[in-house]
């Protein structure tokens, strides 16, 4: 750091000795007297002072109204976004100035403020040194950015082919996760969790590759991180729906999963099911092979962490799940499809005892030569076994039609 008092010091000893250095006869005197009298009365610039200075952080006192920038110069790893590179502000009324700024997880270390304000009293700089200490991402709260990779410059560290023809996949994910994946965090984590979408200086890069592999979460050395979302895996296309669950299990790798349960993977060794979470969500999003549900037209993964996986990320008190909308709606589905088969069953009842009674009349008189009484029985008993079937034809229309909206469900 500078020593502002110093320099000024220095400057008025220069300003003192100038007419000693200088002799001049008399003629002369009276100019350096009028230069003398100009250069005292420009204004020289004031030192800067810092008032506090840490990651994120950084106050100074100025002059009024200066005009300032700072300069952040903080190591963001080999894997990270890091802070803002510069901000710029202007000095209130007293000199002083504030700024605050986003403090994405970087590398343990130091940081420095580089400041430069200038004004009616000219230009003035400075600079002051800061810890950094590596912070743990808090799945409580922490920040994410979505980029797109361009399938010709590629990523730093990916030897993955890219294809421009994947483009479209790719910009389909980003827009499904850009509209959901806040949201979907909050549901994933029963609302213990939030997770905000910036633009720069994030926590985590979830980067969306147009080519084919593996999705996977990275950490570095220096506890940098960052998550690789592939348009195509081995399996084809990832939709758009599914790579928002994709991306759920990839920033689950954060704090999931180790210890004696856990294989190396980082995927539980076990699937358990989790008593509070139904259909493909009961055994969680941290099993390998994620168990994802096919159906005509769709494909349904995972989409919510179990109560083990909510305690690896560091939470305790665990409410239940909020209901699965598509699970309320096949619980209602199922519901409607009982009564409708029990009523189906009860019509087909009914209309075997009719036809019981219809039979016996024709194996009475199996010449089909009936007495008028017999006959008007008759007749009245196949006019109450046609209604019946017709009754029957259409309940047995309605349970189909629930069964298809049931086999239409994603989940």
């Amino acid at each position: 750091m500078t020593k502002p008092w110093l320099i000024a010091a220095l400057s008025l000893l220069l300003a003192a000795c100038a007419p000693v250095a200088a002799p001049r006869r008399s003629p002369d005197a009276t100019a350096d007297q009028g230069a003398t009298a100009i250069a005292s009365s420009a204004p020289s610039a004031v030192p800067i002072s810092v008032i506090t200075s840490t990651y994120g952080s950084l106050q100074i006192k100025t002059q009024p109204l200066d005009s300032c920038e700072v300069t952040i110069k903080v190591d963001p790893g080999s894997l990270g976004d890091g802070p803002p590179k510069s901000l710029r502000a202007k000095a209130d009324l007293s000199g002083v100035v504030t700024w605050a700024y986003a403090t994405p997880l970087v590398p343990a270390g130091h940081g420095r403020h580089e400041v430069a304000c200038s004004g009616e009293r000219g230009k003035s700089d400075t600079w002051s040194e800061f810890d950094v200490t590596l912070k743990r991402i808090d799945a409580k709260g922490f920040t994410t950015r979505i980029e797109a990779v361009d399938p010709f410059s590629g990523l730093s560290g990916v030897s993955s082919r890219l294809e421009s023809s994947l483009v479209p996949a790719r910009d389909a994910d980003i827009a499904r996760m850009t509209a959901t994946l806040e949201n979907e965090w909050k549901l994933a984590t029963r609302g213990l969790g939030t997770l905000a979408l910036v633009p720069a200086s994030a926590d985590l890069v979830v980067y969306v590759l147009p080519g084919k592999g593996t999705s996977v979460h990275l950490l570095a050395g220096d506890g940098s991180q960052r998550v690789l979302v592939y348009a195509v895996d081995e399996f084809g296309t990832v939709s758009a729906e599914n790579s928002v669950a994709v991306a759920l299990h990839e920033l689950g790798h954060v704090w999931c999963c180790f210890g004696p349960e856990a294989g190396p993977d980082g995927h539980w060794l076990e699937k358990i099911a989790d008593p509070l979470l139904q259909g493909v969500d009961q055994y969680g999003l941290m099993t390998h092979p994620v168990t994802c549900l096919v159906g005509r037209g769709f494909e349904s993964c995972p989409n919510r962490f179990s109560e083990r996986e909510l305690r690896s990320m560091g939470f305790t008190q665990i409410p239940a799940p909020p209901a699965d909308p598509c699970l309320s709606q096949r619980n209602v589905l199922g519901a409607r499809l009982a009564t409708q088969g029990e009523a189906v069953d009860a019509a087909k009842a009914q209309a075997a005892v009719v036809k019981g009674k219809i039979d016996a009349i024709l194996a009475q008189y199996p010449s089909r030569q009936l007495p008028p009484d017999v006959y008007n029985t008759y007749i009245g008993l196949v006019d109450q076994y046609n209604a019946i079937a017709n009754d029957v034809d259409a309940k047995v229309a309605a349970y189909n039609a629930t069964v298809s909206q049931l086999n239409a469900l994603p989940c």
